[in-house]
């Protein structure tokens, strides 16, 4: 009875540690050189001026970001008003790219979705993410806070 019980221990052993997930913050790696990266909570508002009436429209909502360099990127939140959706992403020290794998093809979305290029700031608690490409009647931005684990 104690030879089973002897071989049995190391085999639940392993089963157990094979079982627990723990996630690791990709924020602390020492490689990152300062780019967002990790879980982030916040507000998107995107603000539409009527050319005509030169009225202007906001609207926002609440989402949560996750940027990792293994999976890419995943945001959900309030879905009524921008897309939940997920895919790769590039980030130099001052633009970041956003290569949305949900984004329709061949139709005009009805909900806004994180794709295309964007400009940054980050400084390791705050995200900030605007449009690269300024236009005079629409803006995207998206204000971000590094959540804590």
């Amino acid at each position: 009875m104690k030879s089973k019980i002897i071989y049995l221990l190391p085999m639940l052993l392993v089963l157990l540690t094979g079982c627990t997930k723990k996630y690791t913050d990709p924020d602390k790696w020492a490689n990152d050189s300062g780019y967002p990266l990790g879980m982030f909570a916040g507000t998107f508002v995107r603000i539409h001026k009527n050319p005509v009436t030169m009225k202007s429209d906001t609207v926002t909502a609440a989402l949560k970001l996750i940027l990792s360099t293994n999976t890419g990127f995943y945001i959900s939140g309030d879905t009524t008003l921008h897309a939940g959706s997920y895919g790769s992403f590039k980030e130099d020290t001052t633009k970041i790219w956003f290569n949305d794998v949900t984004s329709p093809v061949n139709y005009t979305a009805k909900k806004t979705h994180l794709s295309g290029t964007y400009t940054y700031t980050y400084n390791r608690s705050y995200l900030l993410i605007e449009n690269a490409v300024k236009s005079d009647t629409l803006s995207c931005v998206y204000h971000f806070t590094k959540m804590k684990y």
